[in-house]
């Protein structure tokens, strides 16, 4: 009987510390997470090339092009662009210089599904495999973001383009 309440006692203080531990863990992480969030936020605020007179749309588009990418302007609200290579469909989202608006996961999942939805609709698209790229200046994920893009980096990019 003993025996079996130090086993208890034992994985309880076991478990107890697992837990702290975690907790901890997981607080730092976030700490350092807003810490890199809130310097690229005041980077981006005192940075001038980011928020003056920049044709930023010219330079995600040359970037493309110079990928082998055939550009065009795409019709909608959630889509900037949209560039063809060989069997590939890419929508291209942009998030001007100027913008300080966080991207979230939900900016992520909108865009995603306004494109998919117009490329179901669409049977031109179906030959070819789409992608989605959202291109911005400056890091201005939050953590639901990141995980968003994790779970499904095989199709969604995330670029940073340099304003010049």
């Amino acid at each position: 009987m003993s025996n079996s309440i130090f086993i208890i006692a034992f994985f309880l203080i076991i478990y107890g510390l697992y837990f702290s531990i975690n907790r901890k863990w997981k607080k730092r992480e976030n700490e350092l997470s807003n810490l890199a969030y809130e310097m690229q936020r005041e980077f981006a605020q005192k940075t001038d090339s980011l928020n003056k007179g920049v044709d930023y749309y010219a330079n995600v588009k040359a970037f493309y092009e110079d990928q082998g990418y055939t550009i065009s302007k795409h019709p909608d609200f959630a889509t900037d662009f949209i560039a063809k290579k060989e069997k590939d469909i890419l929508f291209i989202r942009v998030q001007s210089p100027s913008d300080n608006q966080d991207i979230t996961a939900n900016h992520f999942q909108s865009f995603v599904g306004q494109t998919v939805l117009y490329a179901l609709d669409n049977p031109l698209y179906s030959p070819y495999t789409i992608h989605w790229s959202y291109v911005c200046s400056k890091m201005m994920c939050d953590h639901s973001a990141r995980t968003f893009m994790k779970r499904y980096e095989d199709r969604l990019k995330f670029e940073l383009i340099e304003a010049t």
